[in-house]
């Protein structure tokens, strides 16, 4: 079930009802918004995502406000390694890597500050395609507190602070799984930033 939502007065309205399909109306409201330089809640194949797009200094103060955060190093979502192409370049190793565990739950290290992957979840990669650049991709939850699964928990999760998403796409609740594995590749060194749904040892054998 999807329904987007806004917040007016710090409270979370819905505008439009749940339903038992994604609407593509909705769908195309979250991308103007996106365009826009807001921000939003998206679900991913690990977890609930708050994110907009990367390279706006707007979209990144409001993510650090909605999270209460202050590091500023992101994983993104991209709809497709043409996109990630674009906008980052990758090296031998990151290419090989992607073409075995792209749209997947590996993120490659691409500069100082970003992380980027190719989902395995359509809407989320319709999401940055519709954008037309890749989309960050922190987890939902609060700063400290546990990853968020359930489209219902992020709602009320938000609904009583001051910061908050200018949407949330809730698609009910997500299977639980491992956030993504995050790896910084040079030469034939790979290092693991962060484990993850990948296995360690079967990525570290890759290169």
């Amino acid at each position: 079930m999807l329904a987007l939502f806004y917040p007016t007065s710090y409270k979370l309205i819905p505008i439009s009802l749940f339903m038992k399909k994604i609407s593509p109306d909705n769908i195309k409201e979250a991308i103007e918004i996106l365009r826009a330089q807001g921000v939003i809640v998206y679900p991913t194949d690990t977890a609930y995502a708050l994110g907009g797009i990367f390279n706006s200094r707007k979209v990144i103060n409001q993510i650090l406000k909605i999270k209460g955060r202050q590091d500023e190093k992101f994983t993104l979502v991209a709809s497709s390694i043409s996109q990630v192409n674009k906008f980052f370049k990758l090296n031998a190793g990151e290419k090989k890597l992607a073409k075995k565990y792209w749209p997947g739950p590996l993120s490659l290290v691409v500069s100082p500050k970003f992380s980027v992957r190719v989902p395995a979840n359509a809407l989320a990669r319709d999401l940055a395609r519709g954008a037309g650049r890749p989309l960050i991709a922190t987890s939902a939850n609060l700063t400290g507190e546990p990853t968020l699964y359930d489209g219902a928990e992020i709602i009320n999760n938000y609904q009583s602070r001051k910061f908050q998403p200018e949407a949330i796409i809730d698609v009910g609740r997500l299977k639980k799984i491992k956030t993504s594995t995050i790896v910084q590749v040079a030469g034939d060194e790979i290092n693991v930033i962060r484990a993850g749904a990948i296995n360690k040892l079967a990525v570290t054998a890759e290169i």
